[in-house]
Formats: C-alpha cells, sequence, structure tokens
C-alpha cells in the first residue's frame, strides 16, 4: 500500500488498518473513524467496501439541513448509509446477536442442566419439610406424654405418700395390738442357762426373793426363747406369761422396789443359788415386739449419747428423761430418737 494521508488527520496512513471510502474514495484511520476496532473486527469485506465516510453523509440532503462534522465522538456504529435490499443473508455477528446467543445458551442451559437439579432440590426440600412437619408433630406428641406421665407421676407420688402415711399407722396400730398382747408377759435376763433347770421354780424363787410370790397356777407359760443377736454371748431370755396384767406389773414393781432397797447387792445370779466367779446382775422387764426392743436399744444408746439419765419402759411405752427435774419425752418412733437434743 502506498504512503497516503489520512483524509480525518495529518498522519500517513503508511501499513495501518484502515478503511476507504465508497462514494470519495478518501482513506481512513480506523482510530479517526467512529467505528471501534471491535465493531472493525467483525464487518465482512462487503460491508466494509461499502462504508460511506462522515463527509459524503453530511452532504445527503437531510430535513433539518444539517452538517455533521467529520471528527465527532463516538455513537453507535452504522457500517453503512446505503441500504442493499438483497443483502439478507449477512455474516456478521453484532453485540446484539453475540448476547441473544449468549442468552439462549443459558436458556438451553437452564432448560437442560440447571432446571431438572431445580426441580430435585424443591423435590427434596417437600420431602424434608413433609419429614420436619413429621417429626415436629412426634415431638409434639412427646412433650404430651411426657406431661401427662409428669401428671401421673406426681399422682402416683401423692397416693404414695398416702399409703406411707396410712402403711406407718398401720403398722403402729398393729405394733400397739402385739402389745397388748404381750401385757401379762415379763422377760427375765441374764439367767445362765442349765440342762437340768426348771424354769418355773426359777420364777417362783425370784418371786419369794423379791417379796412377790407367784402360785404355779398362774405362770400360763414360761420357757426361753431365742435371741436377736446370735452372736450375743448372754444367755437366752426366760419369757414367763403370767395369768394378768396386773399380776405382771406386780411382779415388774417388786423387782424396781427390791433393786432400791438393796443399792448394793441388786438382783443377781447369787440369790438363785447360782455359782459363779462374778455374780451377774439379773434384769427382769416387760416383754416387747421385736419392733419394740430395736427402738428400745436405739432409744438407750442415744440417752447416753446425749447425757440422758432416764430410760424406761412402762405398759410397751418407751420413755427417757435428761434429768429428774425435766420433762419425760415418749419414744413413739426412730423420728423421735433422731430429734432427741
Amino acid at each position: 500500500m502506498a504512503n497516503f494521508e489520512c483524509a480525518g488527520c495529518p498522519n500517513a496512513l503508511d501499513n495501518t488498518i484502515s478503511l476507504q471510502c465508497h462514494r470519495c474514495n478518501d482513506k481512513y484511520h480506523v482510530a479517526c473513524t467512529r467505528i471501534t476496532m471491535q465493531d472493525f473486527n467483525v464487518m465482512s469485506s462487503e460491508m466494509k467496501s461499502l462504508w460511506i465516510c462522515d463527509v459524503c453523509r453530511c452532504k445527503q440532503p437531510r430535513g433539518d439541513h444539517s452538517n455533521t462534522p467529520v471528527r465527532n465522538s463516538p455513537v453507535e456504529m452504522e457500517f453503512v448509509t446505503q441500504r442493499v435490499k438483497s443483502r439478507s443473508n449477512c455474516s456478521c455477528l453484532s453485540a446484539s446477536n453475540i448476547r441473544e446467543m449468549i442468552r439462549e445458551e443459558l436458556r438451553n442451559i437452564f432448560s437442560n442442566d440447571l432446571h431438572p437439579k431445580i426441580h430435585e432440590i424443591k423435590n427434596t426440600l417437600a420431602s424434608f419439610e413433609t419429614s420436619l412437619s413429621s417429626l415436629n408433630q412426634d415431638i409434639d406428641k412427646v412433650k404430651s406424654d411426657h406431661a401427662n406421665q409428669s401428671e401421673q407421676m406426681q399422682h402416683i407420688t401423692k397416693e404414695n405418700e398416702t399409703l406411707r402415711a396410712a402403711n406407718k399407722s398401720i403398722i403402729t396400730r398393729l405394733t400397739q395390738l402385739e402389745q397388748q398382747t404381750r401385757a401379762s408377759n415379763i422377760e427375765i435376763q441374764c439367767v445362765p442357762e442349765n440342762r437340768q433347770e426348771n424354769l418355773v421354780n426359777t420364777v417362783q424363787q425370784l418371786g419369794n426373793i423379791i417379796k412377790c410370790p407367784i402360785a404355779p397356777e398362774n405362770i400360763h407359760f414360761c420357757a426361753r426363747i431365742a435371741k436377736m443377736n446370735t452372736k450375743s454371748p448372754r444367755p437366752r431370755s426366760i419369757l414367763v406369761k403370767f395369768s394378768s396384767p396386773r399380776l405382771r406389773d406386780d411382779f415388774l414393781a417388786a423387782t424396781i422396789k427390791y433393786n432400791k432397797t438393796n443399792n448394793t447387792d441388786k438382783l443377781n445370779t447369787s440369790h438363785l443359788g447360782i455359782a459363779s466367779a462374778k455374780n451377774t446382775p439379773i434384769y427382769v422387764a416387760e416383754n416387747l415386739t421385736p419392733e419394740g426392743k430395736i427402738l428400745h436399744v436405739a432409744a438407750r444408746r442415744k440417752a447416753k449419747e446425749l447425757g440422758f439419765r432416764f430410760v424406761w419402759v412402762r405398759d410397751g411405752k418407751i420413755f427417757v428423761r435428761k434429768s429428774e427435774g425435766s420433762n419425760y419425752i415418749h419414744i413413739r418412733n426412730h423420728d423421735t430418737v433422731n430429734n432427741l437434743s
């Protein structure tokens, strides 16, 4: 290409990319026209050959007879100013065509790839929502069942407390009734055992010593009873059932009086003619129920721990007193023992 001057600027064209006007045959740098390099690259050879410069286009008659200078700010590209009706198959791709192609491709991608996946996600979410709803219903049912069970548990707890109180009252009454059946009984403790012993004679001998004579017909039952603590070295106690509670009370009162009168020589084995290296004290007490005996032992231990001076049994009831001038306390149960102070 010869060195022509650009019709739009004073610089030579040299070998730079240029456009030649279809009418005036003037040549222009592409940069000196209103066509961008991007648009220039997509122009076909035919469109380049039909291009008309702005000078020639300005010479065309217009309604307002206005002129357009050669150089102007870039506007939308107009490839040709002369319409050719027979040119329907244009091989160029405009920006709008490219955008439409991209949109079409995106639609295809969305329709073929994304839409099924989105549909699958929607189905999964719907299934999850159904499962979550079912789970919420199950949780509500569990809460309701828990509330009902809690209410039932409270009712059962109250009922259990009532039954415990009633059971405790029944046990107390049964113990009292059982104790009443022992109203004529006494226990003689710490009398050494002998295979040839005559327990009725032993009871009569004790009655004579304490000055409370007992006729054989007034002794309805007399025998040794089993130990509560099998490991205890003490001999088995002698259970005696008299003919009446009054005779039992007289025998107990005579024993207490004898021990008070003979403070230095209280009732012991020597009075029964039982020879031993050491005289062993003999105790005469009311015949308590097994529960009463356990309570009596607990009361004696607690009284000793707290310094109570007196612990005694009367008519099957256990009493304690801290000193001679203090009030007595009736030991009804283990709670009473624990509350002693």
